[in-house]
């Protein structure tokens, strides 16, 4: 089902506990008081190693079982991975241990999407809804009815769920009240991702396009154009969009002018290019790198900002790629496959 990936050569939890904090006492002779601060030699080393680590491609495969068909999207954190699968289900695991400590069952089709933060996990499915569930609990609040077609994406925040759906559709929703609030409707076909910032939302569609809204008054702010096939995956963190799409390659724009600012090519079978063959299905990034999964069964990772291939996890599965997170130590990918594969 997906990937966990994680550089080798991390210090043990003891350790980092005693070098992360120093203690400084303060100045003054009357005061008792001995705050920790930072050890900054200490995370400099930890950023250094991690990086090393990175280019190096020091990581071992770890896999996690228990769907019963493909997984098509995964959310993490530190302690814990939700994933949802064509089997109808959502499920909870223990990152430490990796077994599976919650169920959750309500869609009647494959659950496509998901996001989750400390109140709600919000689920969208090819059964064409979308299920507000109690995080602490599992148990369902509402379910959202409105798109004509499979749900695609979902994102939310405090407030509102913003949703895609093969329809050609964009809608807002009230998370409290699970009411729609409006419908962003422009692309001319299915609208396969969303990522939700602040007030602006980015649209990725098959019809080659992504568009920036905002989703507090329902306009439509930008176009941007450049690939040549149905996009699949995008992502924005409010200055950036990168996006992937079935052309095979991957672009990093300027969320404000709209401009290109770098094209990561896509490759052909048996050719000399490093790049994906293709489609790119899924990807996400920080400022230093992007990590892409695709139906060629390989995940990549591209320096952000120069566009180099840093790494190429050629056999990370066996079938099509379907979604990738990552932090600062992993990658967790979702496949095709019925199964969690872990780079540690």
């Amino acid at each position: 089902m997906s990937i966990v990936a994680q550089t080798k050569d991390r210090t043990s939890d003891s350790d980092a506990t005693s070098d992360f904090y120093s203690v400084t006492t303060p100045s003054t002779s009357h005061s008792t008081h001995i705050a920790p601060v930072p050890n900054f030699r200490y995370l400099y080393r930890q950023r250094l190693l991690l990086n090393r680590n990175w280019a190096e491609g020091n990581i071992e495969a770890k896999y996690i079982h228990g769907h019963e068909d493909s997984v098509y999207c995964i959310q993490f954190d530190s302690e814990r991975l939700l994933s949802g699968s064509r089997d109808r289900t959502v499920r909870y695991w223990d990152l430490k241990t990796l077994e599976c400590t919650r169920v959750l069952t309500g869609h009647n089709g494959s659950v496509l999407c998901l996001q989750y933060d400390a109140r709600y996990v919000v689920t969208g499915s090819s059964d064409t809804t979308m299920i507000v569930w109690s995080f602490d609990s599992g148990v369902p609040i509402r379910t959202l009815r409105g798109h004509a077609s499979p749900v695609l994406d979902v994102r939310f925040n405090k407030s509102i769920v913003v949703s895609c759906s093969k329809d050609w559709t964009i809608r807002v929703w009230d998370l409290e009240l699970g009411v729609p609030l409006r419908s962003l409707e422009g692309h001319r076909a299915a609208v396969n991702a969303v990522h939700l910032w602040g007030p602006y939302v980015a649209s990725a569609s098959g019809d080659n396009c992504v568009k920036l809204w905002n989703v507090e008054t329902g306009t439509h702010v930008r176009d941007f154009r450049g690939h040549d096939r149905g996009l699949a995956c995008v992502q924005f963190d409010g200055e950036y969009i990168v996006s992937g799409s079935n052309d095979r390659t991957i672009r990093v724009w300027n969320a404000g002018s709209g401009d290109c600012v770098l094209t990561l090519p896509g490759g052909v079978n048996g050719g000399p290019s490093l790049g994906h063959t293709d489609l790119v299905r899924t990807l996400c990034f920080d400022r230093e790198r992007i990590v892409s999964g695709s139906y060629d069964q390989t995940i990549k990772v591209w320096d952000f900002r120069t566009g180099e291939l840093m790494l190429n996890l050629e056999r990370a599965h066996t079938s099509w790629v379907f979604h990738v997170q990552t932090d600062v130590t992993k990658i967790i990918s979702a496949s095709q496959e019925d199964r969690n594969l872990g780079f540690h």
